[in-house]
């Protein structure tokens, strides 16, 4: 991104902060989500509809029980996706494909239900522990593909994890068109269905309850593993300056292929909350963008595993007031996406003025 613009008027310099109060940040934060709730208010005029109703339904999903749960049920991938990511960031390491490692995940979990449904080759109390070990290796092996290619060859994570999302994307759509399709599906592309030992339901037989409690354990893993360990030392080190981590005596390599594993084994288990917490099942399109929402959780949690939850929670409950303003208002479902980006758009630019000022000298070029 250039740090100086020049034009007519004068030039236009874009600086690091050095420091930004929690106070401020909080403020930033606000001011941001207001000023989007102002623009999605007066395009909801433009196209006739009632600006207070659709902000009632949307606070409605907050306050209602029922769409509580299920705001926290689409919270779960995303906040596991974060965390992974908080990682990755935290070691400067650009995740783009959480998207992709949770398809992975899906795949690993469906693969143990199929193993058990066909094959029997293990009890059923045994269903859920493999599933999330599974998820979690084979997301993070997925991940670790990027992570071997930048640490021995440098090569840019950015660009090979954003394209191996849609190679796991296109891997699912050809196992459930194909040999995973459900023999007494009636032909639709569906996995079969999970069984009741297969689903994230142990916790009073909700989704949500247990769900939640794997987000919130998860959160303290990555807390504990970045602000108490060793290598979570060594990932903030690496991440802040590859020389010093080299100087002092660090295997950066190791470090990398560590950091990316975890972050994409964490996003993995993210694809088992999916198909064993929220569709029961694994079928196209699974995630509505759940990896691509989290880099933005994580970007706005400031990588706190803490704070990730808190904002996967809100962001979860966007995401199901869309379907609410769909089902109670007939609004378009373009119409509540765009409404989610817009809010999505002002938080970010939030984000980024926290972090960068903008400096406008006059006397620019002639």
């Amino acid at each position: 991104m250039p740090t100086k613009i020049e034009t007519r008027l004068g030039t236009i310099r874009i600086e690091r902060r050095l420091t930004y109060s929690r106070l401020a940040s909080a403020a930033t934060t606000l001011t941001a989500f207001l000023l989007s709730l102002l623009v999605v208010a007066v395009i909801l005029r433009v196209i006739g509809l009632d600006p207070a109703r659709a902000f009632a339904v949307i606070g409605e999903v907050f306050l209602v029980p029922r769409l509580l749960s299920e705001s926290v049920k689409q919270s779960i991938p995303i906040c596991l996706s974060a965390l992974g990511l908080a990682i990755a960031f935290k070691m400067n390491y650009w995740n783009i494909g959480a998207e992709g490692q949770i398809y992975m995940g899906m795949i690993a979990a469906t693969g143990v239900v199929l193993l058990h449904a066909y094959y029997n080759l293990f009890h059923e109390s045994m269903l859920l522990p493999l599933m999330t070990i599974a998820s979690f290796i084979l997301g993070g092996a997925w991940c670790l593909i990027t992570g071997i290619l930048k640490a021995k060859l440098n090569v840019n994570e950015i660009l090979t994890t954003l394209m191996l999302n849609y190679v796991a994307i296109l891997l699912v759509d050809y196992l459930v068109h194909g040999p995973w399709r459900d023999p007494k599906g009636y032909g639709f592309p569906l996995s079969i269905e999970f069984p009741d030992q297969a689903k994230l339901q142990f916790l009073f037989g909700s989704p949500a309850c247990t769900g939640l409690l794997v987000a919130v354990v998860a959160a303290a893993l990555v807390f504990c593993v970045l602000d108490y360990t060793r290598l979570g030392f060594e990932i903030k080190v690496v991440g802040q300056s590859l020389r010093v981590a080299r100087y002092a005596g660090m295997n950066v390599s190791k470090i990398i292929l560590l950091g990316s594993f975890l972050s994409g084994g964490l996003a993995g288990v993210g694809g088992l909350s999916i198909v064993s917490g929220i569709i029961g099942r694994l079928r196209p399109g699974a995630s509505p963008g759940y990896g691509y929402t989290a880099i933005i959780v994580a970007s706005l949690a400031g990588l706190n595993p803490w704070l990730v939850v808190a904002a996967s929670i809100f962001f979860g409950g966007l995401l199901t007031a869309g379907g609410a303003l769909q089902a109670s208002m007939n609004i378009p479902r373009a119409a509540t996406q765009m409404i989610q980006a817009i809010i999505f758009l002002f938080i970010l630019v939030g984000e980024f003025l926290k972090r960068y000022r903008i400096v406008f000298e006059r006397g620019g070029r002639t």
